[in-house]
């Protein structure tokens, strides 16, 4: 199994080196490798970050599901789901925290077939 915190690790070094490089070639007056180290920093120092936010973000989901078996009614994440942030509300995972959760949807959906409507 990897490490969660694998490719966190690894992109924020992959932008230290490159920042270190970046400013190497800057010292010996290198402008155009200069620039491209400094995109790729950049490059990595974002996915370092983005790693960062989703493992927080599977944290916050796994204590709230631990909290829910438990017989806590914890209150939705903010945002419930990943997949509502990105679809505007329109739609919502299976690890939705509200109401709007797929399995839920498609208990529903499961339950009218049964009636025949």
């Amino acid at each position: 199994m990897i490490p969660p915190r694998r490719y966190e690790y690894a992109a924020a070094a992959g932008a230290v080196l490159l920042a270190t490089a970046c400013a190497r070639a800057l010292l010996l007056h290198a402008y155009p490798p200069a620039a491209l180290f400094a995109v790729g920093a950049l490059v990595l120092a974002e996915a370092a970050v983005r790693e960062h936010r989703r493992l927080k973000r599977r944290r916050l989901e796994a204590d709230w599901a631990r909290r829910r078996a438990l017989g806590e009614n914890p209150p939705p994440l903010d945002p419930c789901c990943l997949l509502a942030t990105h679809s505007h509300g329109e739609g919502h995972s299976e690890n939705c925290t509200s109401d709007h959760s797929l399995s839920a949807f498609l208990d529903r959906i499961e339950q009218q077939h049964r009636q025949g409507t």
